[in-house]
């Protein structure tokens, strides 16, 4: 299988989740795409992003109460899952085959296991996250990622969560979006996107090529940029 390491440009929230749904788009089914995100952040601002069934009022509520700058991007991203702060942490996407007999449970246990491993290699210690007992009743949908582990999660030893995602499926391509708190580690985001890179690799058995993206995608991406994430009727929907 192909596995391309594509080369991001810096960009804001929503041309960040329009290049994911471009790229989304565009996939080979046999290939396997891993882009990390470089942020174009204003000075005290920070973007924000949730899932895309959530209310936005519900993402406006909790952004206030955290002390999110007012001018901060909410952005409602094509993925699932809760509220994720992009202050200081790595984003990344992961574009891939995703065969119907694969549910996503699998896919989440894959992709983060991979991280885990990535991160072991490096001396960071880290596990999946499940409940207790099987027979704990699990919380419903958290409003913020980081509030606490979903099932399948990546966490510190002592439980606090590290690793989060979330996923969007569309024929036999999925997209994973994830989001990693570097601060847990006190390492250089380099490292830690090193220590991904490997993990995947290892997990998938792929070797990633570094790879530009293509005028086409960009071009895809910004129409989607200005045609659904960056206005309205999208992110203010539900």
């Amino acid at each position: 299988m192909n596995a391309v390491l594509l080369e991001s440009p810096d960009l804001d929230a929503p041309a960040q989740m329009a290049l994911d749904e471009a790229v989304l788009d565009g996939a080979d089914p046999a290939t396997c795409i891993l882009r990390f995100f470089r942020w174009r952040r204003t000075r005290g601002d920070w973007p924000i992003t949730f899932g895309v069934s959530m209310a936005y009022d519900e993402v406006e509520a909790a952004a206030l109460n955290r002390g999110a700058p007012a001018a901060s991007a909410r952005v409602r991203r094509a993925t699932g899952g809760g509220i994720v702060y992009h202050d200081v942490d790595l984003t990344f996407s992961f574009v891939f085959p995703w065969s119907r007999l694969t549910s996503p449970g699998v896919v989440y246990k894959n992709l983060h296991l991979a991280a885990h491993l990535g991160l072991k290699s490096r001396g960071f210690e880290t596990r999946l996250w499940a409940p207790p007992s099987a027979l704990e009743e699990l919380p419903g949908l958290r409003a913020e990622c980081f509030s606490g582990p979903e099932p399948k999660d990546l966490v510190l030893p002592g439980g606090g969560k590290v690793l989060g995602g979330a996923l969007r499926r569309r024929g036999e391509t999925g997209l994973y979006q994830g989001s990693l708190r570097p601060e847990a580690f006190g390492a250089e985001p380099l490292v830690l996107r090193e220590a991904i890179v490997e993990g995947i690799s290892l997990q998938w058995r792929l070797l990633f090529v570094p790879r530009p993206i293509s005028p086409q995608a960009l071009a895809a991406a910004e129409r989607l940029r200005q045609t659904k994430y960056a206005v309205d009727r999208w992110n203010k929907r539900r």
